[in-house]
């Protein structure tokens, strides 16, 4: 009953993450979209499409292969044949986190089959001559699974083939889960690497009282963070403080992304 339920909400949320709007920008929703993530002034700025043609959505990225701005972006996947976003992603974690658990069942299941062949087989106790020592040996264990791989190349395909995906797929589901915890996309990692390459630069500072699109989440946390380039620092008179570390540095997003429908 366990492995149908997975296999069944295996196949519902891949359908999902596949046929699922993954959050289009167009010119009917770019006033919702802009308005539901505000540009930080640190990963996003005010901006516009230059493909779309339309207002940019902080967290949004153009997707060549779909020929759209999507919400949230994190990647598009080729097996989906769609973007994962804003309003798929859910479906997403679902689908590989369903898929995972499949496959490590499946790769229990199937090196169950194998060792109780060897044992219906009687290959358990079987012994073969050894030319090296000039006598019988007891077949090891390595050997009975080679012979009953070569009497079974089908099962034996399929146990290989599950037993590479699921390392493979537990991994990246696992990192597709945290960067979801921590609240970013896979897209905004790299915006983040080089927000610490900021950081280890110098340009990276806590304003205090100034302005900017992130000011009221950002006086809740005490300042908000923006990038100021050494030649511009000793014009700028606001009241800052030099950010050391990237863990200094407050996710503007990362409430926003839990209350997401």
């Amino acid at each position: 009953i366990t492995i149908i339920l997975a296999l069944a909400v295996n196949m519902v949320s891949y359908t999902l993450a596949c046929i699922k709007d993954p959050g289009v920008v167009c010119a009917e929703n770019v006033d919702s979209a802009c308005a539901l993530f505000t540009p930080d002034q640190l990963l996003y700025f005010e901006a516009k499409c230059r493909t779309c043609n339309l207002r940019k959505p902080a967290r949004s990225k153009h997707c060549s292969a779909c020929g759209h701005c999507i919400q949230m972006l994190d990647h598009h996947c080729i097996w989906l044949n769609n973007c994962v976003g804003l309003s798929n992603a859910r479906y997403f974690l679902l689908f590989i986190a369903s898929f995972a658990a499949i496959c490590v069942y499946g790769s229990y299941i199937f090196a169950t089959i194998f060792m109780e062949l060897r044992h219906s087989q009687g290959l358990v106790d079987s012994k073969v001559w050894d030319d090296d020592a000039m006598e019988m040996v007891k077949l090891s264990l390595k050997s009975s699974i080679l012979l009953l791989m070569d009497e079974n190349v089908l099962l034996a395909v399929i146990t290989v083939l599950l037993m590479v995906l699921s390392p493979a797929i537990l991994f990246f589901a696992a990192y597709q889960f945290r960067i979801s915890m921590l609240g970013y996309t896979s897209n905004e990692e790299s915006k983040w690497l080089n927000v610490a390459d900021a950081i280890t630069d110098g340009v990276v500072f806590c304003i205090h009282g100034g302005g900017g699109a992130s000011m009221s989440s950002g006086e809740k946390d005490g300042g908000v963070f923006e990038i100021v380039e050494k030649e511009d620092q000793e014009a700028d008179l606001r009241a800052k403080t030099p950010v050391t570390h990237l863990s200094q540095v407050k996710n503007h997003y990362d409430r926003d992304t839990e209350r997401v429908n």
